[in-house]
This record gives structure tokens, sequence and C-alpha cells, in this order.
């Protein structure tokens, strides 16, 4: 039993029984996988300007439209008159201002000839002031009309997708008043759920490729472009985002998918997988046999993880000998036979 058995050997003091292999360098690939949804790039939120009456929204939610196309559109009847009011009062101020002046400059030669009292010209100065502040009044209504009236229309700043739609024909709305919400979608991100023992594995820019059921014979490629680095407490996954080029708006807002994420690690240091000793801890571990055919165990730092070989990026050199079988029963330097 003792050429079998680890245990036993190691309670007689004889060599313990292992299997062993040599440390190797080798590419890996990793593949990280989630499932998620599909969500815009970013958000356009559009709100009023004007309070007016609602003649015509021309889109519904879910519509595709394109930069400039009309949105919303505004009863501008009494923006108009208020606009052709104040344009009048502008010119009735500008009158009579020119009329006020020519009385000042009456009197204030009237005084100098001793013909007018300085009490006449300070009543002429004073009208003259009120003129001018008419004016100016007159003046910031023209100008909040003809502001007004470049906003009794909403058309749409981006090429993108009618997220929401928060008005309707004859509701008279206020400003500031949320009418539309946008959604660019030229670029959609993948919102992937990912194990959470991943989350040391995914990386900002590792490619990635993701495929949908509405989609069945494509895979769309992209790039991991933001990751969340909180983990959700019911599922146990974070949100990992891929970035994928969407310029025919096929990729909508909601679409379900899966995304393969591939992690690479070029020409390095590899191990089998059951040779690592708490792999998921801090304190990972080998037995490396030394040349007079003991075990030694030593803490190793880890990285890819991918068809049941695992790198380590610390600890151990290329040819060196690691126990893969048989380590469980195995103290520090004891003798081992491998077989």
């Amino acid at each position: 039993m003792i050429s079998t058995d680890t245990g036993k050997a190691s309670g007689v003091h004889a060599p313990s029984p292992v299997e062993t292999v040599q440390v190797r360098r080798q590419t890996l690939e990793e593949v990280i996988g989630g499932s998620g949804t599909v969500e815009q790039f970013n958000t356009v939120l559009l709100t009023t300007q004007i309070s007016a009456r609602v003649l015509e929204v021309p889109v519904k939610i879910g519509d595709i439209v394109k930069k400039r196309d009309l949105l919303v559109r505004w009863d501008d009847r009494l923006i108009q008159a208020t606009l052709e009011s104040n344009r009048q009062f502008v010119e009735t101020s500008n009158i009579k201002i020119k009329n006020e002046t020519r009385q000042v400059e009456r009197y204030i030669a009237l005084v100098k000839e001793h013909m007018g009292t300085p009490l006449d010209l300070e009543k002429a100065e004073i009208a003259l002031a009120d003129a001018r502040e008419e004016l100016a009044k007159a003046t910031l209504g023209l100008r909040q009309a003809e502001i007004a009236l470049e906003h009794v229309q909403i058309r749409s700043p981006i090429d993108s997708i009618v997220l929401e739609r928060l008005v309707n024909p004859d509701e008279t709305t206020h400003t500031d008043q949320l009418v539309i919400k946008l959604g660019a979608i030229g670029t959609v991100l993948m919102a992937a759920k990912v194990t959470e023992e991943k989350i040391h594995s995914v990386q900002l820019g590792l490619s990635a490729e993701v495929s949908f059921p509405a989609f069945p014979a494509e895979a769309f490629q992209g790039k991991v472009f933001k990751i969340d680095p909180n983990i959700d407490p019911v599922t146990r996954t974070f949100t990992t985002y891929v970035e994928i080029n969407n310029p025919d708006f096929r990729l909508k807002p909601g679409l379900s998918g899966f995304a393969h994420i591939h992690r690479t690690a070029k020409d390095v240091t590899v191990v089998p997988s059951v040779a690592i000793i708490n792999p998921s801890g801090d304190q990972a571990s080998v037995f490396v046999v030394d040349s007079s055919g003991h075990a030694n165990l030593r803490k190793v730092g880890l990285g890819v993880v991918a068809n049941a070989m695992t790198e380590v990026t610390s600890g151990l050199t290329e040819g060196e000998r690691v126990v893969t079988v048989g380590q469980l029963y195995l103290r520090e330097n004891d003798k081992i036979r491998s077989t």
C-alpha cells in the first residue's frame, strides 16, 4: 500500500508517491462569458424652452430618427403676436426718444438764453430717460419673443432612437419640461453579467465577440469599454460593458445576447491548474520538487486560467517540477517518488 497511498507512505517515512510535471512556457487564451442586454451608448434629454400648446409630435417610442428630424412642434401664434407687438413698441420708443432728445436740446438752448427755467430742462431730461427705459424693456421683450420663436420646434440633435415620448398633441408644456428622451445607438454597449471570480481577469480594452439570438448567423466584434466594480449581492455578478459599432442601427436597447471576452497571455510560465493549492485565495502555492527529491511548498502568483492550465506570474521558473497528484497529503520537505 505504501507505493500507492501518499498518506500512509508519509506515516512510515517512506518516499511519497506523487505525479509531477515540468513547468513550461506557452500561450494561454482565456474566454470569459457573460449574458446581458444592449444599452444605448448615451442618453439625450430634450426639454422645452417655452410655455405653449403642443401641435404635433410625429415620433413614437422605438422610432429611429436622423439628425434634424422634427420631434415636437408647438403653437407659435401667441409668440408671433408678442413678437409683432414688441417690434412696434421698439419702433414707437425710438421715435419717442428722438422727440424727447430734441426737447432736451431745445430747453438747453432756452436756458442759455435765459428764456427757459432749469425745472423745465430737468423735466425734459426725465422724460428722455423714461423713453430710453421703455426702449430697453421693449428691446428685451422683442429679443425674448425672437428666442421663443426659435424654440417652437425641437429637432433631433443626433441620429438616434426614441426611448421615451413624454408629451402629446394639445397638451400645454411649461419651460424646462422633459418631452423627449433619445438614445445614441450608432455605438451601443452590451452590458454583460460576468461571475465575480472573473473580476480580476476582465480588463479595459480586451477584445470581445457578442452573439444575439436575433442574429443567429452573425458575431459582432467589440471591446471592453467600462467595468462596474460593484458585485450584485443576489446574482454574484458584475457588469462588463462591451462597446460595439452599430452603424446600421440593427442593435437596439434591450436586445439580449451573450459576450465572449478574450484575454490572451503570450509565452507565459504555466502549470496544470490541479497543481495549485488554494487557487482562489491569496495564499496560492505549489509543491516544487528540488534536486534531492524533496517537496517544498512555494507561494505563487496567478494569472490567466484556460484549458486546465494556469499562468504563474511569480514564484516559478521554466524547467522546475511541480506536484500535480498527491500534493494534498504532502508536508514541507517530504521525500517524494514520482510515479
